[in-house]
């Protein structure tokens, strides 16, 4: 394995770390970018600091376009009697155009003050843009020479600079004084290399690094004090997956609180002032659900191995330590105690007092507080329940078909591509194993190509070519029997001309490879119609493979299906409903389907369901607050219809190119001219239903062009297909 996802035993202990001979450690790694049998080394560094490795071997890299404004806040609220959130926020429609952000619902980056006798605590520091304002809201809550410990989860690049102003203030405001005890910032190994390559190589940075002691935290470690008792520590635990190899959580035994991290985290911005979860499930499950098919599904396996070594339990707050009221009703609780009651832990009465935390593997939680998104304390034990269902799910799935996406990226532009494919491939029914190609080594890319169906790979350019990383692995791809026949596929974002995914393709289709799909090629950041094409396209893959795998069994005649019906399958072929096209548009992405399963749900206000099935690529667009237009099929026009939505189509291709449309009223999303009546709605809410979402929306706008024709109805002879 990287070193960044090795075993425990590297980290066998709570060590302090000398920031010296990082400018050796930088050359070392970029020598061994030449060697393949070096190249276990090199990826070790976290995916930011290699790129910029990378593109010093490569020649200078492409100017980024400048990114837009961004307007954010800034509140504090209080989540256990000596904790409080800081919830840096942004409340606009998207921050960052990755595939995660997708609901549209803003987001926040959370960071949290814990505050003990001779200690005070900072977990996390925001994303970049969020910096002024939580340094600012830090300084109202705390004098910033009073920080005893900085505890990093997670490191990114583009929070570094919120932890540079940080210090630069804490400096300026006389921290570092002879005889005081330095900070100490608590981080992963990885973590601790990304901060070395990244701020330990300026000059100009120096003294931040020299005023703070780095330390290197071991899984089970305590590190900082949060209670008045000797056992009252914060508790690290590791738990790193492929994406952050840096991870880590923090389980607080008093308040029996976790700091989560990037685990049961969401994208969406709570009111204004309040951080919780209020209203539970129903008004967060479906931002959890999508923020884990985006950023853990494609690593399954180590979520399991982190839901495993957490082994969370439900649990009240211990006496004395002034729990908060939990404004779920009782029997949504009860509800809740049910459904936990399938599941080896237990619920409903807190953890034992007989032993303290330390001597049980399990852990009692009140709260999760994560990165991103509500705190957690509503929907906590329906939470921990569902995590474990989706996490199942999948490694089911990938016993089954298993598909594996190989990337690196210089800007986190081919990562958020690689990421849109992934989430594709996991939309159609098949599991999805997703690899940083900087981050893992020889061996874990060949055990990934001989326990798969189909491969993606890509790439960024950088000089003209594919950086190191991804032309090594590729010969490693290429050297496995079975490989050519799978299905396969190539992606990159480029700067000037791409040439990295042309060479791909060529060595890829030279050596007798099949493609599921067209080369993907994007230019600086993907736009909403390059990420719903990505979808498509791992979709188109997932497909591949299930077709190769179902060739290999015993054929099928045709109207099998239908011969092998049960009754009320029979049955539910003679529900018929009214032929419509749906037809979504968000940004520069359109898309469109044939739609059947339409009908009204209520009067007032004037409301319909549309049920679509979840490998559909128009799903994405169909999230809540998305506008979608309806055109009714009118009778004796719907061959032609029928005709032009029911073919084959490849990703990103024009499903209404065979009809005539025009934009709708109000929303602009293309219509049918030949309609007899068209709808404009948008979606209130979703309910999952088995292999399809049911969809409730408002009506905003109807108009029947032709009153003389009544519209299509579709007759199927059987339920159990389309």
């Amino acid at each position: 394995m990287a070193s960044g996802l090795r075993s425990e035993k590297s980290l066998a202990c709570v060590q302090a770390v000398p920031v010296r001979g990082s400018a050796r450690s930088l050359k070392a790694a970029a020598r061994a970018t030449r060697q393949e049998r070096r190249f276990a080394r090199r990826s070790a560094f976290v995916p930011q600091a290699s790129a910029a490795l990378v593109t010093k071997e490569h020649g200078p890299a492409p100017v980024q376009p400048p990114s837009a404004p961004v307007n954010v806040e800034a509140q504090v609220s209080s989540v256990a009697p000596n904790i409080k959130v800081i919830q840096s926020i942004c409340r606009s429609d998207r921050l960052k155009y990755e595939v995660e952000y997708g609901m549209r619902r803003g987001t926040t980056d959370n960071s949290y003050l814990v505050t003990a006798p001779g200690a005070v605590t900072l977990v996390d520091v925001p994303y970049e843009a969020y910096a002024e304002n939580f340094v600012a809201a830090l300084e109202k809550q705390t004098p910033l020479t009073a920080l005893t410990h900085i505890i990093l989860t997670h490191l990114d690049a583009k929070a570094i600079p919120s932890l540079e102003l940080l210090l630069q203030r804490r400096l300026a405001a006389g921290a570092g004084a002879a005889g005081s005890s330095p900070l100490q910032v608590v981080l992963s190994n990885p973590a601790l290399r990304l901060l070395q390559t990244t701020v330990g190589e300026k000059a100009d940075k120096a003294p931040l690094l020299s005023s703070i002691q780095l330390v290197v935290a071991r899984s089970g470690a305590a590190v900082a004090p949060c209670g008045p008792g000797a056992d009252d520590q914060l508790k690290v635990i590791l738990t790193p997956t492929p994406r952050w190899p840096d991870l880590l959580v923090v389980h607080d035994p008093l308040n029996r609180v976790l700091f989560s991290s990037k685990l049961f985290s969401a994208h969406a911005a709570p009111p204004a002032g309040d951080a919780l979860d209020e209203g539970g499930w129903e008004a967060y499950g479906d931002d959890w659900r999508f923020y884990f098919e985006c950023m853990l599904a494609p690593s399954a396996r180590q979520a399991a191995a982190a839901l495993d070594k957490l082994d969370l339990v439900p649990a009240r707050r211990k006496p004395g330590s002034a729990p908060r009221v939990n404004k779920t009703s009782a029997a949504l609780r009860g509800f809740f105690r049910n459904l936990l009651g399938l599941n080896r832990n237990k619920p409903d009465s807190p953890a034992p007092a007989a032993a303290p935390a330390e001597a049980s593997e399990q852990l009692p939680v009140s709260e999760l507080l994560p990165m991103h998104g509500p705190v957690v304390s509503s929907a906590l034990t329906q939470l921990l329940v569902e995590y474990r269902r989706w996490v199942d799910e999948q490694l089911a799935a990938a016993a089954t078909a298993c598909a594996s996406v190989f990337y690196a990226s210089a800007y986190g532009n081919t990562a958020a591509l690689a990421q849109a494919i992934s989430r594709g491939i996991t939309k159609g029914g098949v599991a999805v194993n997703t690899l940083n190609l900087e981050l893992c080594t020889l061996d874990e890319v060949a055990e990934a190509t001989r326990t798969s169906q189909g491969f993606v790979l890509g790439s960024p350019t950088l000089g003209g070519h594919m950086p190191t990383q991804v032309s090594v692995a590729m010969g490693t791809i290429l050297r496995e029997p079975n490989a050519k026949a799978m299905p396969c596929g190539v992606f990159g974002s480029f700067g000037w001309s791409g040439e990295a995914v042309d060479e791909m393709e060529g060595r890829l289709r030279d050596a007798g490879f099949g493609f599921a799909f067209d080369a993907i090629r994007v230019k600086f950041k993907p736009t909403a119609k390059d990420l719903l094409m990505c979808e498509e396209s791992g979709r188109a893959l997932a497909q591949s493979i299930k077709k190769k795998l179902k060739s290999r069994e015993t054929n099928v005649v045709a109207g099998a299906r239908a011969q092998a019906a049960s009754g009320p399958q029979l049955a539910m072929g003679r529900v018929v409903g009214s032929l419509s096209v749906l037809t979504a548009k968000d940004e520069d992405a359109t898309s469109a389907m044939l739609a059947s399963w339409v009908s009204q749900a209520s009067f007032d206000p004037p409301g319909l369901t549309v049920a679509v099935k979840k490998d559909r690529a128009i799903e994405k667009l169909l999230i809540v607050g998305g506008k979608f237009a309806i055109s009714m099929v009118a009778e004796g026009r719907d061959k032609k219809v029928m005709k032009a939505l029911t073919r084959p189509f490849g990703p990103g291709e024009d499903r209404l190119a065979d009809l005539e449309t025009e934009p709708s009223p109000t929303l602009g999303a293309p219509v049918l001219k030949e309609a007899n009546s068209i709808l404009e709605c948008s979606v209130v809410s979703r309910m999952e239903a088995g292999d399809h979402y049911i969809v409730y929306a408002s009506v905003l706008e109807g108009k029947v062009l032709d009153e003389n024709v009544p519209t299509a109805v579709h007759h199927r002879k059987v339920g159990n297909h389309y």
